[in-house]
Order: structure tokens, then C-alpha cells, then sequence
């Protein structure tokens, strides 16, 4: 019962056999298609989503993930009814493999991400006797480091300093337990500062003692087997290994209910008859799990509830495809515009590696897609052409020979050239040591920009492609990162203008000698994301244009705020948008804080990082030409608290602006003091090294 992937049946109690962690990152993993060719809903990756910067979608994504759940679930074909789901770790460094699956570098974008996907997937907020499924956040906790340089994240114990940890790496998972009322989290493989993540009791008082964590908590595959293995003992000396009852009990102390894997299976029951795992922590983690079947429902097989009524009917289904292309839409960043949107009835020649191929732009952890290969949706190649209405399409896959790729591009009137790196971007297991893109493909690109300046520069990616010269040499540029199945459709009908651009980028683009700046196995946040970044990048976090053109301005110039304490009310911004242009479109405003470095260090003292600036709100607007809208942003005063070098996080004496930005052009600045006698804390760090 405390196995996964599957728990068996206890027949005297009528509790059937249940499939613990279905992966879920953008669509069900795990299962086929239906018997009748129906598969699940398969949405663009996170880094796509989080571009758009509008959760709704996010939320929408995690309802009809928990929706076709259900309809596996009923119809008695899939067994379960978690998810080992969203993936809420910051993209720490833009080498991590695994960024395809990350919101992106903010911990507030994490958070609200992670808080829609589980909202809309549990349909819970503490109070509902039912949820229509549970999410397992992962990967808890400092994890962003797969396989670099010969230290896998199986034996990997990452130094990070309380300051990085209160400010960086749990605040997003703090957020999902209080306001997404999360009811799953999976402990990662690494460990941190000498414990593995999951044996490590402070870690699960924090969970459960100080954020209010009512759900289960799951080991990654095999996590407690690396305890036995040996992972650091916590102890300053080198890892030891352990007997297999010993690591059983390590990780039962450390909260982790279920483990996926096989150290509990077997060698839970003796360490309990043997008396060497206390039998409370058995029942504790029984009771977690339990309590999960529970609110599914599993344990009243006779007791009607709405989700008992969701149908097969429902999966893959049209409506729940519209909000899947309606995301790809969404996602995509205009970098430059130059020729776009181009004309319709040219010749276009498509160039690329993946311009043939739709599953370069699914990302990783892909479900079935099609009832039989990867055909029933388009390629980028099929897209450009069906929507080239009256004109022409060429498409080039074979790029070693430039001088082909070169010829094509002269001949054409336009040209849609994309670089990828599904092939060579990291993956789980393995991370990149180079971030531009692949020596064959900057040659191609060399090539086919000489050869026609009517190109539109194409960027298909879950790690970022460090564009350099590209920046400047590419007339048009759309980074349209993982945009999944529908992202040959969405991209064509950006490029063609049927669709304006509206996303923003939810990480920072750098120079691709930025490898050579920073320490890939180092965890700390010095020189990291636009928090800390203190270089040059290409692109800031939060840059996009549209066809349109907007402003922005107050609906009253606020006064300056002066915040006495906590207690201190709320202070509301208005902030005027208009769609200054002649284009229907998008617009995402970005709040910002932004301390007065020099005015804190009286309190915070001169060994604590000052973030540049930092994110506490963000919305997206649709505005007709000449339309405005007047949006509310809210500023709690814990908005304002800084965290020091020990890990508390408290209200410091110092002042701030309150920055309005579009991720470019112009901004709005509003002036906050705050004035207190000393510290106001909000909250501290458990220590445990």
C-alpha cells in the first residue's frame, strides 16, 4: 500500500488496485488511446504556457487533464487518479535539462503557474468532501541538476545558502501548499546540504507544521533507494552506505509516504516487526495516502458523486483541442518583427531539421498522441502551406547542405527558418553543456540569412537557444518555445498575422558565452535570472512585442506609500492600458518591486544579495484598436518584506519602487517607504545543517 507505481487490492475491504503518479506535465502520460482512436488532450509544455503569462490557461490545461482522469478512471481502463504533476522548479540555469518542464526563472510565475494547474486539476480548496484528482508537485526541493560533468542528481548534495532557500527555491512550493491547497509533492533524488531531500525531517515539519500541507508525499523513482546507496548522512563526513531497513526508516522520518521504488516493499514490514522503524511512522504515512483514495472517493464505490458521471466522450474531445491550440496561440513571443506578418499567396520556403517533423514541438513527457503514429496533426511545413493561402511552400529538412538551403531561399519570396533543439536541448537525465544553437544550425542559418533578407527567424525550444549574432542579422524573429501539437497551426497563423503575438518571456535569454559566467553545479543565485543577472542579455525576462502597439498610464498618479508595519492596508494601483495601434491584440503588464539597495543595508547588513527587482503580479489584456482598460494591482505590505542572509524574511526599513512595465518601452514608477522601529518578521527558515 506504500508502493508505487501500484498498490494492490485488499479485497476484505473492498479497495481496488490503484496506479500511484500518472505523469501529466501537458496531457496524460502512461496510457494508450482508446479502443475507439480517442486520445487524451495534449497541451503545449510549460515553457509555453507560462509565456503566454495567462494562468487561465493554465488552470483550463489542469481541468481537462483531471477531467479525461476521470474518464480513464471510469471507464476501467487506467487505474489512477494522480497526477506526478506540474513540475514547479525555477529554470535556475539555462542548461538544466529539464527547463522544457519549468514555468520559468521566477518563483512567483512558478507559484501562480502551479497554483492554476492544481486548482483547475483538484477542484479543491480544502473545504470539498471529493476532488476530481490529486497533482504530486515535483521535484522537492533545490533540483535542477540532472547529469553535468559527472555528478548526477542520484548522489548530487547541493550547497544552498538559507538566504537562496527562503527567497528562491521554496517560496513557489509555499504558495502552492497555502493557495493551491496542493495534495501531492514528490521529493527529488538530490540531496541538500547534507540530508536527502526525502529523509529530511525538517523539511516535512516545514511542509506540514508551517504551511498547513494536509496531502501525501511520494519519493521520485528509486529516491530512497539512493539513501541505501549511500546519499550524505547529513553529518559533514562522506556518504555512507546504510542497510536497506535503515534507509526505509530514513525516509518514513523524513515524510515520505509512498515510495516509488522497491526499499519499502522490501523491508518495511521487517524494520517495523524488527523494531527498528517505530510502527507510528507506518501508520502516519498509511494515513496520508489513505486520506488521498479517500477524497477521490475510492473508498465509497456505492456513493454517487459528480465525477463519477464524466464520460470517455470527453477525451481528446474538440472543445478541449480549441483550448489547447487557443494556449499554442497564446505562447508565442515576437523577439523582432521586421517582415512579419507576412503576406499570404508568396512563395514560402520552410528550412529547418524539424520543419517535417510535429513532435520537435511537443516537448518531453509526451502521452499518445495519435491512435497510430504522429500524422494526425501537422507539421510546421503542412501548417505554413495550408495557411499560405493562393501561394506556394517548400520545405528543406536536410540542412548539412547549406549551399541547397542557400539556392531555395533565393528563390523564394519569403522564408520560415527554424532552429530547434529537441535533439540536443537536455533531457531528463542529462543536461547541456552549450547553449546557441548546434553547429549545423547556425551554419544554416548563416546561409539562408545571406541568401533572402524576407526571412522570419523561428525558435523551437524548452532550454532557451542563445541567438548572439542572430539578434541582429534575422529581419524577423518568434521564439515560439515547445507549442505542442497545435504549434505548427499557431505558429503558421502567427507568422501570417492571424494571430498577434501577445507572450512574454518567462525566462532571460543570455549570450551563449553565459556558460562560461556562471558555475552550472553551484546553487547559488549570484548572477542568475533578471533578479540577479547583472550582464548584458539578449532578451529580458518579460520582452515581447505584438503587431500592435500599446501604452500605458496611471488612472490617478498614486501618492507615495508609506508602509508602517503588517498591518498597514493594502495599497491599489490603476493602471491604464491602450491599444494604441491597428490590430486587435494582447498586452501583459508585469508589476514589479524594485528595493533601493543602498536604503536596506543599515537593516539588512552587507552580507545579504538585494534582488535587482522582483515580480508580484502580472495580467493579460485583450484590446480592440483604440480600446483601453484600467487593470488592479494590489500590494500587500509582506510584498515589501526582504529576506537576510540566515533565511528570515521580514519587513526591513528602506525604500522601493513599485514598477508597471510591458517587458519593454515605456513604465510607470510609484514611490513606497517603509518605516519601522526594527524588523518585522514574517516568517523563518528551519535549519537543519
Amino acid at each position: 500500500q506504500l508502493t508505487a507505481r501500484q498498490s494492490v487490492p485488499i479485497q476484505s475491504l473492498g479497495l481496488p488496485s490503484y496506479y500511484w503518479g500518472t505523469n501529466a506535465i501537458h496531457g496524460m502520460q502512461n496510457v494508450e488511446c482508446l479502443a475507439n482512436g480517442q486520445c487524451p488532450t495534449s497541451f503545449p509544455a510549460p515553457c509555453s504556457l507560462s509565456a503566454s503569462f495567462n494562468m487561465s490557461l493554465v488552470y483550463d490545461m489542469g481541468n481537462v487533464i483531471g477531467k479525461e482522469m476521470r474518464a480513464y478512471y471510469n471507464a476501467k481502463v487506467h487505474n489512477s487518479l494522480d497526477t506526478w504533476s506540474p513540475t514547479i522548479n525555477i529554470n535556475r540555469d539555462p542548461r538544466w535539462g529539464r527547463n522544457v518542464e519549468s514555468p520559468g526563472e521566477d518563483p512567483f510565475v512558478c507559484g501562480a503557474y502551479g497554483t492554476a494547474y492544481t486548482q483547475g486539476l483538484q477542484q479543491y480548496n480544502g473545504t470539498q468532501d471529493i476532488v476530481q484528482a490529486v497533482v504530486t508537485l515535483k521535484h522537492f526541493f533545490a533540483y535542477s541538476i540532472e547529469n553535468y560533468d559527472h555528478v548526477t542528481r542520484h548522489s548530487v548534495d547541493v550547497k544552498v545558502s538559507a538566504y537562496d532557500l527562503a527567497n528562491t527555491y521554496l517560496p513557489a512550493w509555499e504558495t502552492l501548499v497555502k493557495k493551491g491547497k496542493a495534495l501531492g509533492i514528490m521529493c527529488s533524488y538530490n540531496a541538500v546540504n547534507g540530508l536527502p531531500t526525502c529523509g529530511n525531517p525538517a523539511m516535512n515539519k516545514t511542509l506540514r507544521e508551517d504551511w498547513g500541507f494536509e496531502g501525501y508525499m511520494t519519493s521520485d523513482s528509486d529516491s530512497c533507494a539512493n539513501i541505501e546507496q549511500g546519499h550524505p548522512d547529513g553529518n559533514g563526513g562522506p556518504p555512507r552506505p546504510m542497510n536497506a531497513t535503515q534507509a526505509t526508516k530514513e525516509c518514513l522520518m523524513g515524510g515520505t509516504d509512498i515510495d516509488s521504488g522497491h526499499t519499502y516493499l522490501g523491508n518495511i514490514f521487517d524494520a517495523v516487526t524488527d523494531g527498528e522503524v517505530d510502527e507510528s511512522y507506518a501508520r502516519t504515512a498509511l494515513r496520508n495516502t489513505y486520506k488521498m483514495r479517500m477524497l477521490m472517493g475510492l473508498f465509497d464505490p456505492t456513493k454517487d458523486n459528480a465525477y463519477k458521471h464524466i464520460s470517455t466522450d470527453v477525451v481528446g474531445c474538440d472543445a478541449h483541442q480549441q483550448m489547447s491550440l487557443n494556449a499554442a496561440r497564446k505562447g508565442m513571443v515576437l523577439l523582432k518583427q521586421g517582415p512579419l506578418p507576412l503576406k499570404k499567396g508568396q512563395q514560402i520556403a520552410v528550412i529547418g531539421r524539424s520543419v517535417n517533423n510535429m513532435k520537435s514541438m511537443t516537448g518531453n513527457y509526451d502521452g499518445p498522441l495519435c491512435p497510430t503514429g504522429d500524422s494526425c496533426f501537422p507539421s510546421l511545413a503542412q501548417a505554413i502551406n495550408s495557411t499560405n493561402t493562393g501561394g506556394t511552400v517548400q520545405a528543406l529538412e536536410w540542412i548539412s547542405d547549406t549551399s541547397k538551403a542557400a539556392a531555395l531561399a533565393r528563390a523564394s519570396d519569403a522564408v520560415v527558418l527554424v532552429l530547434d533543439n529537441a535533439a540536443d536541448g537536455g533531457s531528463e537525465g542529462s543536461d547541456r553543456y552549450t547553449i546557441g544553437p548546434s553547429a549545423d544550425q547556425a551554419a544554416l542559418a548563416d546561409a539562408v540569412l545571406a541568401a533572402n533578407p524576407n526571412t522570419v527567424l523561428v525558435l523551437v525550444n524548452g532550454g532557451l537557444i542563445s541567438i548572439d549574432k542572430l539578434k541582429d542579422t534575422a529581419p524577423g524573429i518568434i521564439e515560439a518555445f515547445m507549442p505542442g501539437v497545435h504549434g505548427g497551426r499557431a505558429i503558421a497563423e502567427t507568422v501570417f498575422g492571424d494571430n498577434n503575438p501577445g507572450g512574454k518571456l518567462p525566462v532571460t535569454m543570455y549570450q551563449s558565452d553565459y556558460v562560461n559566467v556562471t558555475d552550472f553545479l553551484s546553487m547559488d543565485m549570484s548572477n542568475r535570472s533578471y533578479r540577479y543577472y547583472t550582464g548584458t542579455p539578449l532578451y529580458e525576462f518579460g520582452y515581447g512585442l505584438s503587431y500592435t502597439t500599446f501604452n500605458l498610464s496611471w488612472s490617478q498618479q498614486p501618492p507615495r506609500t508609506v508602509v508602517s508595519g503588517l498591518d498597514t492596508p493594502t495599497t491599489t494601483y490603476q493602471v491604464n492600458v491602450s491599444n494604441t495601434g491597428a490590430v486587435l491584440g494582447d498586452e501583459v503588464v508585469l508589476a514589479f518591486v524594485v528595493p533601493h539597495a543602498a536604503s536596506l543595508r543599515a537593516s539588512l547588513g552587507t552580507d545579504t544579495p538585494i534582488e535587482k527587482k522582483r515580480l508580484f503580479g502580472f495580467q493579460r489584456v485583450t484590446l480592440s484598436p483604440g480600446e483601453s482598460t484600467s487593470l488592479s494591482f494590489d500590494l500587500d505590505p509582506t510584498a515589501l518584506s526582504m529576506t537576510d542572509s540566515g533565511g528570515v524574511t521580514a519587513l526591513h526599513s528602506g525604500r522601493f519602487d513599485i514598477v508597471f512595465s510591458r517587458g519593454h518601452g515605456d513604465t510607470l514608477t510609484a514611490g513606497v517607504s517603509v518605516n519601522t522601529a526594527s524588523p518585522m518578521p514574517v516568517k523563518a527558515l528551519r535549519k537543519w545543517w
